[in-house]
């Protein structure tokens, strides 16, 4: 993940926080469970949306 303060590496069993601005940065196939409040994450999914065009 690359954020404001630098880059980082996560590995399975880790938790993390991705606060704004992050670029995330897959280095090989995974999977992982996301919990977010729906409100928030539903601004998150538009701003996607709408810088996918």
């Amino acid at each position: 993940m690359r954020t404001a303060s630098g880059e980082e590496e996560y590995e399975a069993g880790q938790a993390y926080y991705w606060g704004p601005g992050h670029v995330p940065v897959a280095l090989e196939d995974s999977e992982f469970v996301e919990f977010s409040p729906s409100e928030d994450f539903q601004q998150v999914i538009e701003h996607v949306v709408a810088q996918a065009g």
